[in-house]
């Protein structure tokens, strides 16, 4: 089909196109959405001279084939998948340029649980409520509301910038861009967290164990929310709450001691007591642990999780403004 850029031979069991997620609903119950691991799909973009809130390919650790139809440069940030050019291994974090009629394969695992392929110009995708996020629970956004599948064709968004040509042009006469950027490491079990509204509801031992002992991310965890087995908490009162305001990375408590931590999907209120808050810069860590990974909460202070914050901001466009001068 004229415009195609990839065809989709293989696919993994949920495999959407996702951006940085929908803003200003939440107030009406609808979720942020957008990729589990939004730093890496922002970072996708970078590297290629995209916009950051363009749409870009959220896989999942399972095999996927992708067959290029015509030249392009991509970018593969996030873990989970080691993808190949003709058996050869591609670098992640770093632009690259795919020849037209290549095959990309995506087999071998890498710690994670969530590879982002983001091709320059964008992926051509459906928006609801100003996003193109997947949005499945609705059939609403990315491609027709649903997961892809095999056979399944992927058209360019946008033509090429000039400073997106500049870099085709570089990558094309074989030269490489190798960025001094800390890569995450998905393969730590700690996760940072701040204390929630609710935190004092926690009996003080269970205040202990909560931050002394692992837990287990359960089978039963999707986009939606992760649940965690692991050490009984215990409170000092009832568990239910008044319905309130909860967002990604909210860690509740239910009545049957078991946790839960929101996730892109999420819902916008809830009942149960928000006992603890993942901080920004570690909910994409989180976003790449998968069933039966560990994870140990470690408790920070609010200047803290700043300035993590703040400084993950800084690396992230520091690699914007080096692409930019590379490419022009």
């Amino acid at each position: 089909m004229k415009g195609s850029v990839i065809h989709i031979e293989q696919c993994g069991f949920l495999t959407t196109l996702q951006d940085t997620g929908r803003r200003g609903f939440q107030q009406f119950g609808v979720s942020k959405g957008g990729a589990m691991d939004t730093q890496s799909a922002v970072l996708a973009n970078m590297l290629i001279g995209n916009d950051e809130t363009e749409a870009v390919l959220e896989t999942t650790q399972s095999p996927h084939r992708f067959h290029f139809l015509q030249d392009s440069v991509v970018a593969f940030t996030g873990g989970g998948l080691q993808p190949q050019l003709n058996d050869q291994t591609i670098q992640l974090y770093q632009p690259v340029f795919i020849p037209a009629n290549s095959v990309i394969e995506l087999k071998q695992q890498l710690p994670g649980f969530r590879l982002y392929m983001a091709v320059a110009g964008g992926y051509k995708s459906d928006s609801f409520l100003n996003s193109h996020s997947t949005y499945l629970l609705v059939k609403a956004g990315g491609h027709h509301g649903r997961s892809l599948k095999k056979e399944d064709l992927l058209l360019m968004k946008e033509s090429l910038t000039d400073v997106q040509k500049n870099l085709l042009t570089v990558l094309q006469s074989g030269a490489t861009v190798q960025l001094n950027y800390n890569i995450p490491t998905f393969d730590t079990t700690i996760i940072r967290i701040i204390k929630g509204i609710e935190w004092n509801v926690l009996k003080d031992a269970s205040q202990i164990a909560f931050t002394a002992n692992d837990f287990t991310v359960s089978a039963q965890s999707n986009r939606m929310g992760y649940r965690l087995s692991g050490t009984t908490l215990q409170t000092e009162q009832p568990c239910e709450i008044i319905s309130s305001p909860v967002t990604q990375g909210t860690i509740q408590l239910t009545p049957s001691s078991e946790l839960i931590v929101l996730m892109a999907d999420g819902q916008t209120i809830g009942g149960y007591p928000r006992i603890g808050q993942v901080c920004a810069a570690d909910i994409p860590v989180l976003a790449q642990k998968k069933p039966g990974d560990e994870i140990h909460f470690q408790l920070i202070s609010l200047q803290e999780a700043e300035e993590l914050y703040l400084k993950n901001m800084r690396s992230m466009k520091e690699v914007k403004d080096l692409i930019h001068r590379i490419a022009n």
